[in-house]
């Protein structure tokens, strides 16, 4: 809008031009533009589409937990080797801290197929409910079967792959390879153990706890959005299945993190610091849970 300085000049000048020119005839004010047509809320779903939806969420978590497991299973006895083969022949660690990662190499072995069965779960759940609702339980099973091939032959192949070249890689010239004192060995398997431990209960008890309240909350996002009520009753019944696999979730993926920070703090600053470090994370899970949870109204 033009201040009053810049507007009453302008208006002089319109007044003066008008005077002089010749009269014309009143023009018809120009015609408004139609309204724009309201925009179209998004549609509904079906009671067919809903129940597509979670028949293909049922075949999308049992084709991911049976597929990508199988495939994490099969691959171990491959992985371990081909782990312990890079260990052995690499030059870049000496032969303390090779004896020490080989000690640890189990548990992380035994808890990975554990982390993909849960985690291809959840995924497997809301993709095949995804592409169910789209295009049908047909379809849900195909795109969710594509993602098994996907993890045997990239995900756990780029890992074989990644070990062998570790393997291969050689020193610089004037190099030595790095490498920890004996004690310093112990320290890394006892934090590693004690780490697990900590964040596994730790970050799975806090999962646990607040479950409950990541229920009531997605149940208020979804019935407060703008979604139809044929879209809110069918996520409504997701919710449940994933609170379930919530708490066991995180108890895994605590552990195996746990694992890793506790051996690397363990050697490198003493067990005190590596049982600080493991219980930081703890800390750190609580309170991104608790920002994460926060409602609007808090």
């Amino acid at each position: 809008m033009l201040s009053a300085t810049t507007a009453f000049p302008s208006f002089a000048s319109t007044i003066s031009r008008a005077n002089s020119a010749p009269q014309q005839p009143p023009t018809a004010p120009p015609e408004a533009p139609p309204d724009a047509p309201p925009e179209e809320g998004e549609k509904d779903w079906t009671i067919g589409q809903a129940v597509s939806g979670l028949a293909g969420a049922v075949v999308g978590a049992g084709i991911e937990t049976v597929g990508n497991t199988a495939s994490s299973l099969y691959r171990m006895p491959e992985t371990l080797y081909q782990s312990y083969k890079a260990l052995w022949n690499t030059e870049q660690i000496g032969p303390v801290l090779k004896t020490t990662i080989g000690l640890l190499l189990p548990a992380a072995a035994v808890a990975t197929p554990v982390l993909v069965a849960l985690g291809s779960a959840g995924y497997g759940l809301f993709h095949g409910f995804q592409e169910g609702v789209e295009n049908g339980v047909g379809s849900a099973a195909k795109e969710c079967g594509k993602d098994v091939k996907t993890f045997h032959n990239e995900l756990s192949g780029k890992l074989l792959e990644e070990l062998r070249k570790y393997e291969a890689e050689p020193l610089e010239p004037g190099e030595e390879p790095f490498d920890i004192k004996l004690i310093e060995g112990g320290k890394a398997l006892v934090g590693g153990a004690a780490g697990a431990v900590i964040d596994g209960v730790g970050v799975g008890a806090v999962t646990l706890v607040k479950t409950p309240r990541g229920v009531v909350r997605a149940y208020q996002e979804i019935w407060k959005s703008d979604m139809g009520p044929v879209q809110k009753v069918t996520c409504s019944i997701l919710v449940p299945p994933a609170a379930v696999l919530a708490a066991p979730l995180g108890a895994v993926g605590g552990a195996l993190y746990g694992l890793a920070v506790g051996a690397k703090e363990g050697y490198q600053n003493g067990l005190g610091a590596s049982v600080e470090k493991t219980g930081e994370a703890v800390k750190d899970w609580w309170d991104f849970t608790n920002e994460a949870l926060k409602s609007d109204s808090n």
